[in-house]
């Protein structure tokens, strides 16, 4: 049986890459930054936004690790039904749950004891591609000469849930790890001019970040930053911000 739940969740975080949406015309898109298991700051931030039967919320992944109660994040997403994308910390819990060491687990918050929650982050994609509002949701980020396409994103799958620095290399972007940047290198979003405006987490910031097709909505909530969410009506974006109840993590 053990068995048959690794190759379930092996087999679901390979199929969902790219996952392309509608959402109704009149409808708000709300997108979450890295929620890190901050559940009351994330009720708050819910009750300030009032997400509408309508509106399409989306989280920009890393709901899980590092805060207080990442299963009671994971739990009330998925009783809402609300959508999220794979973050490096879901891909790498999602690994961890093949190895035998989850069942020693002493942590009464680790999702890895929890296999339906294991299979609802499994069921998750890479991207959210909000065609209906030119709009996509990853967690790291699109090298500026991609296109946000099931073919791009699938070519691209081992960086964008990562992707923070770039480098200018033989006339192309190229992936930088952050402990191999060096000066010159720059942050993707600042040279996206992609088919989509891109709302990402990932890259902790005092602040959202606005670029030209951009939005970085990872305010370090875990660090003792604020949660943002934010929202697309009519056509404009605002952010609305909670701050964090304390410093859970370094």
């Amino acid at each position: 049986m053990a068995g048959a739940n690794v190759e379930l969740l092996e087999h679901m975080a390979r199929e969902l890459i790219y996952e392309p949406v509608r959402a109704s015309a009149n409808a708000r898109v709300i997108v979450i930054g890295d929620i890190h298991g901050c559940f009351d700051e994330l009720t708050e931030l819910l009750a300030r936004v009032e997400p509408r039967r309508n509106d399409l919320v989306v989280s920009a992944g890393d709901i899980v690790t590092k805060g207080p109660a990442p299963a009671r994040c994971l739990d009330l997403w998925r009783e809402r039904g609300y959508r999220a994308v794979r973050g490096n910390n879901e891909i790498k819990l999602l690994d961890e749950s093949k190895s035998l060491l989850r069942l020693f687990s002493r942590d009464s918050r680790d999702v890895l004891k929890r296999r339906d929650l294991l299979r609802f982050i499994a069921s998750w994609p890479l991207v959210i591609d909000i065609e209906s509002h030119d709009v996509a949701v990853v967690h790291g980020g699109f090298l500026p000469q991609m296109q946000v396409t099931q073919d791009e994103v699938e070519r691209e799958k081992d960086v964008v849930h990562r992707l923070r620095w770039i480098r200018k290399s033989n006339g192309s972007w190229k992936y930088v790890p952050k402990e191999k940047r060096r000066k010159g290198d720059v942050l993707w979003s600042e040279k996206w001019r992609g088919d989509r405006f891109v709302v990402y987490g990932h890259t902790p910031l005092r602040e959202p970040k606005f670029d030209r097709c951009a939005l970085g909505l990872d305010t370090g909530c875990v660090y003792g930053g604020s949660l943002t969410a934010a929202i697309l009506e009519n056509g404009k974006w605002k952010t609305v911000s909670v701050a964090a109840k304390k410093k859970y993590a370094e």
